[in-house]
């Protein structure tokens, strides 16, 4: 894919909330393949992989024994498996992990990252949103022999998508078909539109830090309470019917010019080292010297106001709404 990364090397820009195309080269890709790809990920994963066809994608999570997150994914069925999407820097250790599991199973696991071009992209145009080769509504997923693509959450009016081409010109001539209407921007746009979307990334810097609800996965679709065993979830389900969830993610709006970053910590006013009272999940500048973050911190602390960043006592947390009601 060098001509892919040839092309896309040059494409960037502005910070955009709106109507923006963009690489998406911080995202990665594992592929899961062989006769018992199903079977292993419906042991693995946190949603149901059955109910996957390749019409529709799915938001999962992948977790230790005890729970705690160690990554979040869109997951598509394609006609040789299964791709898992998700942080790039996230890919060898979650392969590292995964692959302890595979014992006797006829799968294969591989990062598949560099055999395809990354797009992410969003708008409301009409000449944009209704391209043959963009799916065709939240949910779906399109896909031939060149391209597959994935329409996520709306964010206001705007619809958004992620788009992988397993051939660089097709690629290219798609991108070059959507960029005439939309602005070419950096990943910053789409990192900040996930943030606003409300979608947790997991970093290594936040790997085995947080439960899935306390995550808003359960709130996002990415888990099923009605399937078998999986890593964690003894844990996941006693907090979903026997306790009460303490801690949750939030969005909020910051003045700052140093942007925070995955795992730094949260604490009530006043203290000088961290306190468990949360961390950053992600963060990225919005302009005008605001930036946006998601953070999971202790809920009565984050509802109270009581909390500050370690690392900038004096900048204010202002807690924003979540553009997706909550389940617990």
């Amino acid at each position: 894919m060098t001509k892919w990364q040839d092309f896309s090397a040059s494409a960037d820009g502005q910070l955009a909330r709106e109507n923006f195309i963009c690489s998406a080269g911080e995202l990665g890709l594992i592929l899961v393949r062989g006769d018992d790809a199903a079977d292993f990920l419906q042991n693995q994963l946190s949603n149901d992989v059955y109910q996957l066809d390749e019409s529709r994608f799915q938001v999962s999570s992948f977790s230790t024994p005890k729970g705690r997150l160690l990554g979040v994914f869109r997951i598509i069925r394609v006609s040789n498996g299964y791709l898992l999407v998700t942080a790039r820097a996230m890919v060898v250790p979650l392969l590292e992990r995964l692959f302890r599991y595979i014992l006797r199973a006829d799968v294969s696991l591989a990062d598949a990252t560099d055999y395809f071009a990354r797009i992410a992209l969003q708008s409301d145009m009409p000449e944009v949103v209704s391209h043959a080769s963009l799916a065709p509504e939240p949910g779906a997923v399109y896909q031939d022999d060149k391209i597959v693509s994935l329409q996520l959450a709306p964010l206001e009016s705007q619809r958004r998508y992620l788009v992988f081409g397993l051939d660089a010109d097709a690629a290219i001539a798609l991108w070059q078909a959507l960029a005439e209407h939309l602005a070419v921007t950096g990943f910053a746009s789409w990192r900040l539109a996930e943030i606003r979307a409300g979608m947790p990334t997991i970093y290594p810097a936040t790997a085995e830090e947080f439960v899935l609800q306390m995550a808003n996965l359960n709130a996002l679709g990415g888990v099923s309470f009605d399937k078998g065993c999986y890593p964690g979830q003894e844990i996941v389900a006693r907090m979903q019917y026997l306790g009460k969830l303490k801690r949750r993610m939030f969005l909020a709006e910051l003045e700052t010019a140093e942007l925070p970053q995955p795992g730094d910590e949260l604490v009530t006013p006043g203290k000088s080292e961290a306190d468990g009272s949360g961390k950053v999940v992600d963060a990225e500048f919005a302009g005008d010297g605001r930036c946006l973050m998601l953070y999971i911190a202790r809920i009565d602390r984050a509802e109270a106001g009581a909390l500050e960043l370690l690392d900038q006592p004096g900048v204010a947390i202002r807690d924003l709404e979540l553009p997706y009601p909550l389940t617990a």
